[in-house]
This record gives structure tokens, sequence and C-alpha cells, in this order.
């Protein structure tokens, strides 16, 4: 079993553990280096748990003792190469900015970091599983609440031109969640949920778990409450010092689920292409480029 494989695992138990199960599942898969590196006791004792509780994780997803279920995080973080120290250090030494506030560092240090730990195997695998749950549906509905909203409307926007059975729970006064009165356990319900996580949320998944429908969440830790509702998901890391949580990783996992979708779509995904294209060449809705700086002198766009 890879580490990926055992994550999962380790995902699709979650909603069955016990309370104090779930906090060392969680702190488990937010920290696999103190897995690999530390014993029981030194684990149990910084996730907060007795030692019989990380034992019995271990037995729940397989493994008759804590050492083979170590054995696993061992081999997965030492093979996996994650340098953005290198690169963050680089960015820090370019002599453009001296006198400038760190914090323009800091935020790029930040966003390295949490772009090269998104795009790593356990993603990958995810993402794909995502895809082929989009497209297994009959209808997907895309959710996000606050500053959580902007991914929802990206990936539904771009989905829906290549599958226009992808649809934005979106409205002003809340009537948005009478749609799901049609839902079922052949809809997939899509939700992005990040810390402080919107109440409005867990309304949502409460009504989509009672319809029955499939849930993923796009979330940044296994603390979400979003975990126990969801049949699948994807952790997107969001740290940094930025003053909502970043935008990029989170638009990054967007433009994955898209092309993934796009891959294993065929051609019925190239046609729907062809079409919204024919649609908005139609009623011209896209300008022409403008080729130099006298066309963009003489255009009557710029005139006074």
């Amino acid at each position: 079993m890879t580490l990926d494989d055992l994550r999962q695992e380790i995902w699709e138990s979650y909603a069955d553990l016990s309370p104090q199960m779930k906090v060392a599942a969680s702190y488990i898969l937010e920290n696999p280096a103190d897995v690999a590196f530390k014993s029981v006791r030194q684990l149990a004792k910084a996730a907060d748990v007795h030692p019989s509780t990380v034992v019995r994780l271990a037995q729940v997803v397989g493994f008759s003792t804590f050492e083979p279920f170590r054995a696993v995080f061992q081999q997965g973080v030492q093979a996996r190469d994650v340098r953005f120290e290198d690169r963050a250090a680089a960015l820090q030494k370019d002599g453009r900015w001296d006198g400038e506030s760190d914090i323009f560092f800091e935020i790029g240090k930040a966003t390295l970091g949490n772009l090269t730990s998104l795009f790593q195997p356990d993603t990958q695998k995810a993402v794909q599983r995502i895809a082929k749950a989009i497209l297994d549906a009959n209808r997907v509905y895309v959710s996000g609440y606050r500053s959580s909203f902007a991914f929802a409307h990206y990936l539904a926007y771009a989905g829906q031109i290549a599958m226009p059975k992808i649809q934005l729970l979106e409205s002003p006064d809340g009537s948005h969640f009478d749609v799901l009165g049609q839902a079922n356990e052949k809809d997939l319900i899509i939700l992005f949920t990040f810390a402080p996580y919107a109440s409005e949320g867990g309304r949502l998944l409460t009504v989509a778990k009672k319809r029955g429908c499939k849930i993923v969440a796009i979330t940044d830790t296994m603390s979400s409450p979003a975990v126990p509702f969801a049949n699948m998901g994807l952790f997107v890391p969001m740290t940094g010092p930025q003053l909502l949580p970043s935008l990029v990783p989170a638009a990054s996992a967007c433009e994955l689920i898209l092309a993934e979708c796009t891959r294993l779509g065929g051609s019925v995904v190239v046609d729907n292409l062809r079409r919204f294209r024919d649609q908005v060449h139609a009623v011209e809705g896209y300008l022409s480029p403008l080729e130099t700086a006298e066309d963009i002198e003489d255009d009557a766009l710029f005139d006074t």
C-alpha cells in the first residue's frame, strides 16, 4: 500500500471514527513526517490522544500493529521531493525590493510552498476521482460561500462550457437550496469551503446528504466540518499571511479538475466546447486583440 492509498483509506473511514480517533486521523493526515519518525507515544502526545487510539486507528485501516502502518508513512515521506525553500530563498534575495515590506516575500514563500504541496501524487489521484465522479453524475451542483464563492463560480462557469450538466448553486435570497429538491443519489455536490468555514456550507451538506447525493469537499484540513459529510475530497493548502486564505492553490485545483474532465470526457466535451465557441461568436461576445500601438490610439474604445 502506498501513502496515497493509505491517506484515502483514512479519509473514507473518517466519518465512522470515534471522536478521539477523528482527532488522531486529522493530525496524522496533516503531519505525515511525525508519523514516519515518532514513536506511538510521541505521536499520541503531539496529537493529544491516548497511544491506544493511534494503534486502533492503524487497525481500522487494515494494519495489525502500528509498525507496518508507520512504515507506509516512512516510505512515502522519503519518496517526496518537496524543496520549495530553495526557490523561496532565491525570491527573497531579489535586491530590487530592498526597503520594501517583508510581507511581499512572505506571501511569495507561502504561495510557492502551497503550490508545491498541492502538486503531489495524492492530489493527482484525488483529482482523477473527482473528475470521474463529475463525468458519471447526472447533474453536478457546485457551491461555495463568502470568500470560497469565487472558486465555485470559476469551476461552474468553465465546467459548464464543456459539461452543461454542471450548475452553480447561487441566489441572494437562499432559494438555491430549493433546486436540491430534485437532487438524488445520481447527482454530485461539490463544495468549496476553507477556514473560516461559512455556516451556509453546513446547511448545504445536510440537505445534500438527506437527498442521497454524492459529495465532494474541496477544503483545507481534515478538521474541516465538511469532511464527515464527504464521499471524496481534495485538500488544498491555503497557508500564508494573506488577508483571506490564498486564492492561488484553490484556483489551481479548479484548473486541475477541469483539465482532467476534459482529458477523460472524449469527443462530447470537444463538441460542447465547439458549440459554445459558435454561440459566443454569433453574438460577438469577444473582442479581437489589438495588434499595434496605432490600433490602440485609433480604436473608438479609447476616444476621449
